[in-house]
């Protein structure tokens, strides 16, 4: 029985402010798994990359995902950008999930993710060219991952989680 929600698409596509407004509007738990990955790494997300590396931070972030997978029930679980470039976390998220992807068109995420300090992938002279590189890898991860695809763009909060709770036939 698939309980949770699991929200995916690219770093800047509103994952943790629709799933936080979703997770109010059907009163469940949400779930943020770069937030659990910094309280169990005990550094925030930049840290982590330097001293680890990325293949450290997706070590972390499997464990995490295996983890939600076995213990979140009823919970809206925003997932981290890249959380489907290894196949085991959609394998363990769909066991106990229903994946949304929430797809944005790359000027939006460009627009979004400008002032964006906090992304270490993104710390780079050549960033909007760097999205638009890393975007066209993940997308068909995602759209392989996902049962339903939801496209955000510059529709209000409201539009966007309305459209999930009709899509997975919720309530």
């Amino acid at each position: 029985m698939k309980s949770n929600i699991a929200l995916i698409g690219f770093m800047g596509s509103g994952k943790s402010t629709i799933g936080k407004r979703l997770a109010r509007r059907l009163q469940r738990e949400f779930v943020e798994t770069d937030n659990l990955i910094e309280e169990h790494a005990g550094m925030p997300i930049p840290e982590i990359f330097r001293e680890r590396g990325e293949a450290g931070f997706r070590d972390i972030e499997e464990a995490i995902i295996q983890d939600i997978a076995v213990s979140a029930q009823n919970a809206v679980i925003a997932c981290g950008g890249g959380v489907i470039v290894r196949q085991a976390n959609i394998d363990r998220l769909k066991g106990s999930s229903s994946i949304v992807y929430l797809e944005t068109k790359i000027e939006n995420l460009q627009d979004r993710l400008s002032g964006s300090r906090k992304r270490p992938l993104l710390n780079r002279p050549d960033r909007d060219q760097f999205i638009e590189e890393l975007l066209e890898v993940r997308r068909p991860l995602y759209q392989a991952a996902a049962d339903i695809t939801i496209k955000t763009g510059k529709r209000p909060f409201a539009a966007v989680i309305s459209e999930i709770i009709e899509r997975l036939e919720i309530g």
